[in-house]
């Protein structure tokens, strides 16, 4: 883990980020001159200033990623205050809807998925990244602290989170440093992997040079405890000697029939379940080599790299210093205020966010050449980031307090190529995020609350890995080793009975017997979970016992100063008089229950409280308030507390959101499946539950009459009232009792561009 001085220094700097911020109204006044001194000069005039309606929707898209609700827009729309837009950028900008939007938009940007590697099995590091980047922004952490942070993360996923940055392109170092270019500096490097950049300045030689000071950031499955691996891998080990299940294996004594391989194989099992979940920083240890096909005359094939920034990018050179850590050389380099490229890139992504479009496109693609369209406006928010330390927020706030981006938007084309500079900002589709969280906004109340039921899995999912961890680490090598030994034995013995089992299934299949067959299969199959099992009960059983011993003691501190870990530790064991015979699998299914239970006591309050509401008292009634708060909970859920990226075929996915694999690789294309998703499919039926927030607005208009159901429906949906022409086409409809049971009105504005726009 990274030194408590550097977190401390971080801290300072995080006051004198408070000290130093810029003066907001003179920030925006500033940006507004420099806007309109270009447009002045290309002869262009600005467009007109948005309307409180286009404005409020705009915002709320913008910062919080969704619509604003009904009463949000009612009550802005209502109010007198002069300052109540500024005022309103403050709320959303210290809202838990920000962290929620900007999470997503970050996401794509770092491509983080639920499954980063291996499939299942990474899912606790994407929690912990995930946990790290939800906090980070919610704390406002300076962007150049939160980059230091990920491109040093070492550690467990379970103590940082960070480490999901490696995690996500694991053992890929090389991949890994084109993508940290790409978003922190802007550069697009990937070319030069394999050979000199052809369009651009970057060598072969640049590339490796770069590489080679994030190299040795290791994603290890191995042990972590020097004492354990010296144990298996360790002093005795037949040098050259590295077989493909582990390393070499140390020469301990071993039983009959049990030969160095299959302690091998046995670690191999052993250490499975805490795959992808750990990165080593070893960035002064490990040296990265030129391929062997390298082909230029500067440097031999296979020739050692120092760690060097090139003189093409920059004149510092070599900048590790005696006794540093090349890669904290580095995160300090790339995020100094003297690096332009990386506040360039900060500043011109920030802008583009809010704006639709950058002063610099494409925004990491930056050359020597680039000029940004309005290079005056550029180089003023990159002092404004500079000036309030990176603080994410100012910018963000000064931008939207500018008249810049409080016009009307922009509605032509901007071809490729073509000079934007900004009379409004560009009209744009939302993005399927959001999308679907204003879904979420028209379906329950208070939308940007996080989900408490993701937390719990993430937690437990968390604390599940560490527990393992610890459990394992608990072990005496002399421990490990015959633990080792023993599922050496058990693996052998199910080796033999699945080749006893495929003897019968080829017998039972000359013989044609179907029941004799699907036994044999079956005996197959189950091999991976019986290995399993043996693990959990001869190795991670022992390491908790151990726990068990020592928390019955009150010594548990002696091992692990982690007081929560230590509190669940005997809770677990209380919640079972027979404590002696807890298996860890068993304990961490106590854990869980404890934390779903305390879901479940909540549910079942606010399953009382709405039938209340609602007066409901018919158990059909009841059923259905119960199937539509179930819903409520585990599906219709802000994007950012779903899984990364949501599963083909969702909703999300049908309206372009990306799939994680590259950087950026949302897309805004209209489909049929689109179209046939909000005409025929369960977004909008879900909508009309009865129970539901627009739902009971139009209940209510219906009872007030008139004009009432279509302005509650704009409203809703576009943030202001239809105009004359737009209630006369659909007043007919609002009229007819059965359409306005069904939703028709809802059901065609929502079907309109309109209200898939940021005006």
């Amino acid at each position: 883990m990274k030194t408590t001085l550097f977190c401390i220094l971080i801290s300072l700097l995080s006051i004198q980020a408070l000290q130093a911020a810029p003066d907001l109204k003179a920030t925006a006044a500033k940006i507004d001159e420099l806007v309109n001194a270009k447009l002045a000069k290309e002869k262009i005039s600005p467009n007109k200033p948005a309307s409180d309606e286009i404005f409020v929707r705009r915002v709320y898209l913008d910062v919080v990623g969704r619509i604003p609700t009904l009463h949000e827009t009612t009550e802005f729309l209502k109010s007198s205050d002069t300052d109540k837009r500024s005022k309103l950028i403050d709320s959303l900008l210290a809202s838990e809807g920000y962290v929620q939007n900007f999470f997503n938009y970050w996401a794509d940007i770092l491509r983080m998925k639920s499954q980063m590697v291996g499939g299942g099995q990474s899912l606790p590091a994407y929690y912990g990244y995930a946990n790290w980047l939800k906090a980070s922004l919610r704390d406002n952490k300076p962007y150049d602290q939160m980059v230091r942070e990920v491109v040093t993360a070492d550690g467990k996923s379970y103590e940082n989170g960070a480490i999901g940055f490696y995690i996500r392109d694991y053992n890929m170092p090389l991949d890994n440093m084109a993508v940290t270019t790409q978003i922190f500096l802007g550069t697009s490097m990937v070319c030069a992997q394999c050979h000199n950049h052809p369009f651009d300045k970057w060598t072969q030689m640049d590339y490796y040079q770069m590489a080679a000071h994030t190299y040795g950031m290791t994603a290890s499955n191995g042990l972590t405890n020097p004492l354990l691996a010296q144990a298996i891998y360790g002093g005795g080990a037949a040098k050259n000697k590295n077989n493909r299940y582990g390393g070499a294996v140390t020469k301990f004594d071993l039983p009959e029939g049990v030969e160095r391989k299959d302690i091998g194989r046995a670690m191999t099992e052993i250490l499975r379940p805490l795959r992808y979940n750990t990165v080593l920083d070893q960035t002064d240890k490990k040296v990265l080599a030129l391929p062997h096909d390298y082909q230029y005359t500067d440097a031999k094939p296979k020739q050692r790299i120092e760690p060097v920034i090139p003189a093409s990018f920059s004149k510092d050179g070599k900048i590790v210093k005696d006794g540093q850590q090349p890669i904290t050389s580095y995160a300090a380099w790339m995020t100094s205020k003297d690096n332009p490229r990386f506040t360039t890139v900060i500043a011109n992504r920030l802008w583009k966010k809010l704006m639709g479009q950058g002063l610099i496109e494409p925004v990491d693609e930056i050359t020597d050449s680039t000029v940004p369209s309005n290079p005056q406006l550029m180089t003023f928010l990159e002092e404004t980031m500079k000036a309030s330390n990176y603080d994410m927020k100012a910018v963000l706030s000064a931008i939207l307090n500018s008249q810049a981006y409080q016009r009307e938007a922009y509605t032509k084309d901007v071809e490729l190529g073509e000079v934007y500079n900004f009379p409004g900002p560009l009209l744009r589709r939302m993005s399927a995020e959001q999308i679907w969280d204003s879904m979420v906004a028209l379906y329950k109340p208070n939308p940007d609350a996080p989900s408490i039921e993701t937390k719990v899995e993430a937690e437990i999912t968390l604390r599940r890995i560490e527990w393992l961890d610890r459990a394992l680490n608990t072990l005496t090598p002399k421990q490990l080793q015959a633990c080792t030994v023993k599922v050496a034995q058990k693996q052998k013995e199910l080796a033999a009975e699945v080749r006893a089992a495929q003897e019968k299934m080829e017998a039972a299949s000359k013989a044609k017997d179907e029941e004799a067959i699907r036994e044999a299969r079956k005996a197959i199959q189950s091999q991976r979970k019986r290995i399993d099992e043996a693990v959990d009960a001869i190795v991670y059983d022992a390491g908790f016992k151990r726990f068990a011993e020592l928390a019955r003691e009150g010594k548990l501190d002696e091992f692990s100063k982690d007081e929560d870990f230590a509190k669940e530790v005997a809770a677990a064991i209380k919640a079972k008089k027979d404590g002696e015979d807890l298996g860890m699998e068993e304990a961490l299914g106590i854990l869980a229950k404890q934390r779903r239970a305390k879901l479940q006591e909540q549910a079942r309050a606010r399953m009382k409280a709405d039938a209340e509401r609602f007066a409901v008292d018919d158990k059909n009634e009841k059923a259905s308030l119960a199937a539509w708060e179930n819903f409520r909970d585990t599906y219709m859920l802000r994007a950012a507390d779903l899984r990364s990226p949501a599963p083909n075929g969702h909703f999300l996915r049908e309206f372009g959101q990306s799939d994680r694999e590259l950087v950026e690789n949302s897309n805004d294309e209209a489909s049929v499946g689109q179209a046939l998703m909000l005409l025929n499919g369960k977004t909008f039926s879900n909508l009309m539950n009865r129970y539901t927030v627009i739902a009971r607005a139009l209940d209510k208009a219906r009872k007030e009459g008139g004009e009432s159901v279509i302005d509650t429906v704009y409203l809703s949906l576009l943030s202001r009232k239809a105009t004359a022409e737009e209630k006369a086409l659909l007043q007919p409809i609002a009229d007819n009792a059965d359409a306005t049971d069904r939703g028709d009105v809802l059901w065609t504005v929502l079907n309109t561009r309109q209200f898939f726009f940021i005006q």
